[in-house]
């Protein structure tokens, strides 16, 4: 049995093959609509997200409780893990980091090392893929978190958003609020900087355009690097995610493409048509 566990949040969207390892634990991020609470892919999911946006809802997004995080480390403890590493979203859009690290410090004598994704999404959830290789392959528990944060410095996330209304109602908008009303019609492709703050790295006055710079940036990233992983996530829009995926398949023929949806906490935030590459380097 491996002897150590993985804790990450529900808004880093680790690949659903990765989720379901026995010494994965995910703490559902709280998504408040219509007046209801709900957790984030356990009681709500991102299709009933969008339809809420369609129906003229705001929902709003609330970082998990310290007793939900602590209950899912107690939960990897009654399995038999006495070490765990955690990943969070990153803590320049999230007070995720900071409950996970105050959880940690309640466990009592388990070894918790948190780290800080500096990404959010499919990027972080990268991260956490990597993590767990590292954990598969026998690697001791120091090495692992210093390969993960070394990996943290290196790796990158990339968005394309239809929109830039829904990050700007729920003011994560970071340094992309700039462009907003700069232009008319104008296609963002997002990113996370080094404090894992949102901000724009290319603009295009078409999807397709952007899509493409997406691609391009994507691609570079991997192509320069020894050892990599690859991810697509789609808010709502499996079909361009496929052309994705097809693009991505051609460059790196041999390599496994993780896909996947983004979160409900997500949808929240970028509503519906976004497209995300990350490309996590060892």
């Amino acid at each position: 049995m491996k002897k150590i566990g993985l804790l990450v949040d529900s808004a880093s969207d680790i690949p659903a093959e990765i989720k379901n390892q026995v010494n994965v634990e995910v703490v559902p991020v709280v998504v408040t609509a219509n007046g209801q609470e709900y957790l984030d892919r356990v009681t709500i999911q991102p299709q009933e997200v969008y339809q809420l946006i369609e129906e003229g809802h705001i929902s709003k997004t609330a970082s998990a409780t310290l007793g939900m995080v602590s209950k899912c480390i107690e939960k990897l403890q009654q399995r038999g893990y006495k070490k765990i590493i955690a990943i969070t979203i990153s803590s320049g859009l999230s007070v995720t980091n900071k409950v996970f690290k105050m959880a940690s410090e309640n466990a009592g004598e388990m070894m918790i090392t948190v780290i800080d994704s500096k990404s959010v999404g499919i990027g972080s959830g990268l991260i956490a893929a990597y993590a767990e290789d590292l954990i598969n392959a026998n690697y001791d528990y120091q090495e692992i978190t210093k390969r993960v944060q070394q990996s943290v410095l290196k790796s990158k996330v990339y968005f394309y958003i239809s929109t830039l209304k829904y990050l700007r109602i729920g003011g994560r908008i970071g340094k992309v609020a700039g462009i907003v009303g700069s232009v008319l019609n104008i296609k963002p492709v997002i990113s996370c900087n080094s404090d894992g703050i949102y901000y724009p790295v290319a603009k295009a006055r078409s999807e397709k355009k952007a899509i493409a710079k997406l691609l391009k940036m994507a691609v570079g990233d991997a192509s320069i690097s020894e050892n990599f992983r690859i991810a697509i996530a789609h808010g709502n829009d499996k079909k361009i995610s496929d052309q994705v995926l097809n693009e991505l398949k051609n460059s790196f023929p041999k390599h496994t493409i993780y896909t996947g949806d983004v979160s409900p906490a997500l949808c929240v935030h970028t509503g519906p048509g976004l497209i995300g590459i990350a490309i996590q380097i060892d």
